[in-house]
């Protein structure tokens, strides 16, 4: 039995387009009314509970990408998804992850602000991700 790679992109990029616009829309904005004696609780369980969810599927993304684009002999339709993620993950690790990390010690309303700000920048490449594979690949 085949595992459909270009099946399983779509369905982990659209999966995590759903979740980038849920956190982009409702999640990081709602930081700011959570009781700045209980945001460090909050975080914490923000932060966990959503790793949960998120890094496997990043991971999954990432290896999935990588490996139809040396399938598929680095065409462009694989290879602009590709460099889509490598942008995302950039994003995470560079802004994002440092912003959440100033958070973890404490109620910060201009980092909560910055990391909704920030985050469109995941949130835009996400989208354009997915409807480019829609678009350019097999599904």
């Amino acid at each position: 039995m085949e595992i459909n790679l270009d099946y399983w992109n779509q369905a982990i990029s659209w999966g995590l387009l759903v979740l980038i616009w849920v956190v982009q829309l409702v999640h990081y904005p709602s930081f700011q009314y959570i009781d700045k004696d209980q945001f460090a609780d909050f975080h914490t369980h923000h932060t966990r509970s959503i790793s949960i969810i998120v890094l496997p599927l990043m991971l999954l993304e990432l290896g999935i990408a990588a490996i139809l684009v040396l399938q598929q002999g680095f065409q462009w339709n694989y290879l602009v998804p590709l460099i889509l993620v490598l942008l995302i993950w950039a994003s995470t690790f560079l802004i994002q992850v440092p912003d959440h990390n100033r958070l973890a010690t404490g109620k910060d309303l201009d980092i909560a602000a910055r990391l909704v700000q920030t985050n469109w920048i995941r949130t835009v490449l996400w989208t354009f991700k997915a409807i480019w594979l829609w678009l350019f690949t097999p599904f």
